[in-house]
């Protein structure tokens, strides 16, 4: 089977915005370490690693020739980290909006306004 260069350029494009996205929630993370919003940064950062790893791996299988059995568990490990990251991702969005929402006890948003 020919190789598609057209999949393979729409590939690439989506492996160096995954890895930018990767890259900037690390540098979000590094600044922010300390408080309340370290836990929802590190879901965010968990699951964007996790997608970024899975679209590598769902891109080099289809480049590569493997045989068929490890074609096939690359793509259902792919699709499985896929799924885990965005898990991961919503799971940090959640966490993120309960630090914000006016009914969390532990946050005053006064103190977020003044600064």
């Amino acid at each position: 089977m020919p190789l598609d260069y057209s999949y393979l350029a729409l590939g690439i494009v989506a492996l160096v915005s995954v890895l930018g996205m990767a890259y900037y929630a690390s540098r979000i993370l590094f600044q922010m370490r300390t408080g309340e919003l370290e836990k929802t940064w590190r879901y965010l950062v968990a699951g964007a690693y996790l997608i970024a790893a899975a679209v590598t791996i769902l891109l080099v299988q289809e480049v590569a020739t493997f045989s068929s059995l490890i074609s096939s568990i690359a793509s259902h490990l792919g699709v499985t980290m896929l799924v885990i990251g965005s898990l991961y991702i919503l799971f940090g969005f959640r966490a993120h909006y309960r630090v914000f929402s006016p009914k969390h006890p532990n946050v005053k948003m006064d103190e977020f306004i003044e600064r």
